[in-house]
């Protein structure tokens, strides 16, 4: 990585620090840090690409007796569109070697040397071999081409670093650190269906186009689960990034186990507790492919191009984050023959003898589940209720605590798992019971 810069280095006769390590989070932000070794010379001036203010850390072996940074620029090879204007072909050349022709007179001149300064207006400052400058008006220019290789570079923002260090060591560690915002980066996962019960699994991350190269690179990408889980972490060391290129990296390439199921979330009913109210429902089940993590890393939320045994698209859908040994389930397009309709009715209600309590309400519900296709299928439905499940009125479903209450009442989810045969209807039923406001009496 340090040879990348010795051009650079020689330009502006202070070396730019690269990047050694990199935290990225999926939204956009991210943690960098810049190092590198120098002989050592007082004041030691580094420079480092970016817009936020840089961190000096601490290096123990060093007796770091002072140090400053301060706002500055740095040329960067250009990674933009070609210019559309001869003043952005100039501008994007300072530092290069380039060859001018214009006007004078009923004449043509024509000019060669370095670009030293271009205004806004397009105005060009030229210093020529023999070290003369050459102030040239950009309404003059009427082409210009660049001589040789040289590389069109842009002037960038930038800090410069001014360290003094007190060590009889020839040479020294240089380490920054920030945060800078970067687009988001993306998780892309490749499903291929290999028969009845396996699928071979691509994931891959990408990176979007980077304002420099870096080798190598020390990657953490961080996931965010939601404000109530912590994120996830993925570690990519001796990573290549590619100025001005996106990158796309590999994190995983194995097999899983799947199953074709068709998943149902159900609504809780109750409209509200003051006054008491119940609705009705009815909705269909959409296809997923539930697959199995069997690896050590999880696999990140992104998105998923399904294909058949052979390789041929299928479809398009969302894979969640998936711990490992957990279960993932991928949506696929809705589908009408699984056909369901809800309705729960007040079996009872009993006055509470507790004043500071409303009466306790027994509800019983009724799920009505038809299999319409031509072929057996595994259902997987939830359903969340306000109230505490009655154990014998469940059947088998299976009743799992909520992190949530309303009003008085604890908050459950109630889960089916069963198999229809083709055209079969089942009936499930369930019951709860859920104490009113002191109001609804």
């Amino acid at each position: 990585m340090a040879k990348l810069w010795i051009w650079w280095g020689l330009v502006w006769a202070q070396p730019v620090l690269p990047l050694s390590r990199l935290v990225y989070y999926s939204d956009g932000r991210a943690y960098w840090q810049r190092e590198t070794v120098l002989p050592l010379r007082s004041p030691l001036v580094v420079k480092i690409p970016g817009r936020s203010r840089p961190i000096l850390l601490p290096q123990p072996e060093y007796n770091v007796r002072s140090w400053a940074v301060a706002p500055d620029t740095i040329l960067q090879r250009s990674t933009s569109e070609p210019p559309s204007s001869v003043a952005e072909f100039l501008r994007r050349s300072i530092g290069a070697t380039v060859w001018i022709a214009y006007p004078a007179g009923n004449e043509w001149e024509e000019l060669q040397g370095t670009v030293e300064y271009v205004n806004t207006r397009g105005d060009l400052l030229l210093r020529k071999s023999t070290g003369e400058q050459v102030l040239l008006p950009g309404k003059l220019i009427r082409v210009a081409r660049l001589v040789g290789s040289s590389p069109y570079v842009e002037s960038r923002p930038g800090w410069r670093l001014m360290l003094h260090a007190d060590t009889a060591l020839p040479a020294a560690r240089v380490a920054v650190a920030g945060w800078d915002t970067l687009p988001p980066w993306q998780a892309r996962h490749t499903l291929q269906i290999l028969g009845p019960t396996r699928v071979g699994l691509f994931t891959q991350i990408a990176l979007p186009p980077f304002p420099e190269s870096a080798y190598p690179l020390e990657l953490y990408l961080i996931q965010g689960r939601g404000d109530s889980l912590p994120n996830a972490t993925w570690h990519l060391p001796l990573q290549r990034i590619e100025a001005g290129y996106a990158a796309v990296l590999t994190l995983l390439r194995t097999e899983m186990p799947y199953t074709d199921v068709y998943r149902a979330s159900l609504p809780d009913l109750v409209e509200a507790l003051d006054p008491f109210s119940l609705r009705q429902w009815q909705g269909t089940a959409q296809r997923s492919l539930q697959i199995l993590n069997t690896e050590k890393i999880p696999l990140p939320s992104g998105t998923v191009q399904l294909l058949d045994e052979q390789g041929l698209p299928l479809a398009e859908s969302t894979l969640p984050f998936t711990a490992p040994n957990s279960i993932g389930y991928i949506p696929l397009s809705p589908t009408t023959p699984i056909q369901l309709r809800l309705q729960e009715s007040e079996l009872r209600r009993e006055k509470s003898k507790d004043p500071l309590q409303g009466p306790k309400v027994t509800l019983l519900g009724s799920l009505r589940v038809q299999n319409g296709s031509s072929r057996e299928v595994r259902l997987l439905i939830e359903k969340p209720i306000t109230g505490q499940p009655l154990p014998e009125k469940l059947g088998f479903a299976r009743a799992t605590p909520l992190d949530e209450r309303r009003g008085s009442n604890l908050r459950y989810l109630l889960q089916w798992e069963l198999l229809l045969r083709p055209g079969a209807t089942e009936v499930l039923e369930y019951a709860y019971e859920l104490t009113l406001p002191v109001t609804g009496r």
